[in-house]
């Protein structure tokens, strides 16, 4: 498997919409997020060519939708990085990367 990182941005995304998770539905419900983030973030470890890269936004990262989210990321032989986590329903012009 493909070495992970994750940019201290996708951290801090990732922990906003937890909080926004937990706030709204609950800390179990936040729990199961972050689990099926990580199982989604494996996935892609392994397999990169399920991410998309004619996505609409204004980046040349790959893209792959998770839940009403996108994960932003690049990845080559050695490593996959997680850079950005975006809200889908967020007009695509207005997100800045």
């Amino acid at each position: 498997m493909r070495r992970t990182v994750f940019a201290p941005s996708f951290d801090q995304e990732v922990e906003d919409i937890a909080v926004y998770v937990e706030q709204a539905f609950g800390e179990a419900r936040r729990r199961q997020f972050l689990a099926e983030l990580g199982r989604v973030c494996a996935s892609l470890a392994s397999f990169p060519g399920l991410g998309l890269g004619h996505h609409g936004y204004a980046t040349t990262s790959m893209g792959f939708v998770c839940g009403q989210n996108w994960i932003f990321f690049e990845y080559d032989d050695e490593g996959i990085r997680f850079l950005h986590m975006v809200d889908g329903r967020r007009d695509k012009k207005t997100v800045a990367f």
